[in-house]
């Protein structure tokens, strides 16, 4: 009796479809014992749970996998609009260094006096940017027309721009 038992119980657990169906046919078979019975119902019914278990947990992997690749693809997409950015970025200021250098020429043209004028007048960060491209001698000019604490202020910018 012991080894018809393991018999079932070995064919409950084994891999393969129709394993159940075997444990069945054995089942009927042989009268095993009412222990033997409970016991191979109690397998039948962990090894159903264990199988509803198991889909469930493949289910889940299934949508993680989905999940997972819209992620990846969500990021890639982040990260060519990132580097869109940054190209757009990179253009525009190609563009204000354009402007600034023109401007830069321009003043470099007028009157030192009235260059100074309208550098003092404009925001310092632009200013500043304009002296930097100026040679050292126009924008020396330039600051020496600005009232004392501007051309102070400008000159310290000026000693802090990275080259």
């Amino acid at each position: 009796m012991g080894l018809l038992l393991v018999a079932c119980i070995s064919i409950l657990f084994s891999e393969g479809k129709g394993a159940a169906e075997n444990a069945t046919v054995v089942f009927e078979c042989g009268d095993i014992g009412v222990e033997a019975r409970r016991v191979l119902s109690d397998l039948k019914e962990e090894r159903s749970r264990f199988n509803k278990q198991k889909q469930l947990l493949d289910r889940r992997e299934n949508e993680l996998k989905i999940l997972q690749q819209e992620v990846d693809k969500k990021l890639r997409r982040l990260t060519t609009l990132r580097e869109e950015l940054q190209e757009l970025l990179v253009q525009k200021a190609e563009r204000e260094n354009a402007k600034v250098k023109k401007l830069s020429r321009i003043y470099q043209k007028r009157d030192p006096a009235g260059a100074a004028v309208s550098l003092a007048s404009m925001k310092k960060d632009l200013a500043v940017s304009i002296l930097s491209l100026m040679r050292d001698k126009y924008a020396g000019e330039i600051l020496d027309n600005m009232d004392r604490e501007k051309a102070v202020e400008y000159s310290t910018s000026l000693g802090r721009l990275e080259n």
